[in-house]
């Protein structure tokens, strides 16, 4: 535990305790599990709205409505509960697949716009934003926030390189190198949404399929065709 962390603790656990009106003595395992999950909840959106100096184990407290007897025996330091507020974050993020769209449509066109438009939907998400903002933050003093970030566009690249094998002889495409070709794709992407962040500009859906459909097409033209 670091000497801030340290000190903020004493300052926390000394300060008048308010406890919360809840059923006295041990919880059941179903209620210990919703108070975890109230104060994971609290904690990230305190983290999120405030960033992680500025948060502190009193003001998680309040807003988780338990007692710091409890919050101290789930997560002895600030740390401790950010990254597993955190892990909850990621854990979400990660039930929302990337899906290439091939199901839908087996023309490489079509996969690569579904693939673009799922992809830029999530990132416009508030829940994924404050996550990329907080890993940006933070991502120095927690290395781990920005594995998700890494292993999103890893999987994104992985995907597109699939689809673009599969779908290109379909259509009597040669395409040279489908994975940098994905990985123009992915990162393109990605440069799209920083730049929409850094704007503090969300992109409408319109725009977006208008990004899309220009690069899909500049990508889908270093193709050649079968003779």
């Amino acid at each position: 535990m670091s000497a801030s962390e340290d000190k903020e603790q004493s300052a926390a656990m000394s300060a008048p305790e308010v406890v919360p009106s809840r059923t006295r003595g041990r919880p059941s395992p179903e209620a210990a599990a919703q108070i975890d999950r109230e104060i994971l909840h609290a904690a990230r959106d305190l983290f999120f709205a405030h960033g992680y100096e500025s948060t502190s184990m009193a003001m998680i407290v309040k807003a988780a409505g338990v007692s710091k007897t409890t919050l101290y025996a789930r997560y002895a330091t600030k740390s401790d509960l950010f990254k597993a507020s955190l892990d909850l974050t990621v854990s979400r993020i990660e039930n929302g697949q990337l899906d290439t769209g091939r199901r839908r449509t087996r023309d490489i066109a079509g996969g690569l716009m579904a693939f673009g438009r799922h992809a830029l939907m999530i990132s416009r998400l508030p829940l994924w934003t404050n996550y990329e903002r907080m890993a940006l933050a933070e991502g120095l003093r927690f290395p781990e926030l920005g594995q998700l970030v890494a292993h999103r566009i890893d999987t994104g690249i992985e995907t597109v390189t699939a689809f673009i094998t599969e779908a290109a002889p379909r259509e009597g495409l040669v395409c040279d190198d489908p994975e940098a070709m994905a990985t123009s794709y992915v990162m393109a992407l990605r440069g799209h949404y920083t730049a929409s962040v850094l704007r503090g500009k969300v992109s409408t859906v319109e725009e977006c399929d208008h990004f899309l459909g220009k690069l899909v097409a500049m990508l889908i033209a270093g193709c050649t065709r079968k003779a």
